[in-house]
């Protein structure tokens, strides 16, 4: 299930400015910290029950009930696409990825909801970078469609400032693949870097939250750094278990 954050999010600030209330003061009160209200406030990150339901009585809203209202029920069609996307990518089954590629183009044509329309055009954006890196080789061009879909959402954004922004999941996807290829065209230096960025935003039970440890790992290999490169990757494997049995235990 997907939702309209960015939407939902504007709505639970305009909830609490009604209420006059900054950002602190709902910290102050319901010590939920000022950052993840930052990222709810602006659409990067999917709130957690528990978080709506502690600060559901301060902004007198059942903002659990709120949320359903941006939830977007084309969204599991987008979702079969895109898993199979992320198993041939996976996979290095790169030729073939033309098809998910056609029924993502199909479903743009028929969605109306502007949100889950940027989603659709960064996955289609983040497709071809793939494919132009790794059929191709034009990595220029590649790095190019990654900034592209980057802009979709951070309208802003640029290689050289990518610090100044939060970033939701899609986006720090977009930004790992931009440090990968930064990677083969300029710095291992620089793309370390980003990955280290990536990894400080990143929350733990992401599903990039593998690949972003994997991609750090290898860095650090490269860079001789190996004694973080092991870390990282007992980091993952070890978050990777703890996923695993929550998942088993629920």
């Amino acid at each position: 299930m997907y939702y309209n954050l960015e939407a939902f999010g504007n709505r639970m600030r305009i909830i609490r400015k009604k209420l006059g209330l900054t950002q602190k003061d709902v910290y102050e009160i319901a010590r939920v910290h000022m950052d993840t209200l930052r990222k709810i406030e602006n659409g990067k990150v999917l709130p957690t029950q528990e978080t709506l339901d502690i600060l559901a009585p301060i902004l007198k809203t059942d903002l659990n009930e709120l949320l359903l209202k941006y939830r977007l029920n084309a969204y599991p069609a987008f979702e079969e696409v895109k898993n199979r996307l992320e198993s041939k990518i996976d996979k290095d089954e790169y030729q073939t990825l033309e098809k998910e590629l056609e029924q993502l183009e199909a479903l743009l044509n028929e969605e109306s909801n502007a949100y889950f329309i940027n989603l659709i055009n960064q996955l289609i954006l983040l497709t071809k970078s793939i494919v132009l890196n790794k059929k191709h080789n034009r990595l220029n061009e590649s790095l190019e469609k990654l900034v592209e879909a980057m802009k979709i959402t951070t309208s802003e954004f640029s290689i050289n400032n990518y610090k100044s922004f939060l970033y939701n999941s899609m986006e720090l996807r977009l930004l790992m693949n931009i440090a990968l290829l930064i990677n083969k065209i300029d710095s291992t230096e620089k793309s370390l870097e980003i990955m280290e960025f990536c990894m400080n935003m990143v929350d733990t039970d992401s599903n990039i939250y593998p690949k972003l440890c994997y991609n750090l790992s290898y860095t650090y290999h490269r860079l001789d750094m190996h004694d973080k490169a092991l870390v990282t990757g007992i980091i993952k494997w070890r978050d990777f278990g703890k996923q695993k049995w929550r998942t088993f235990s629920s």
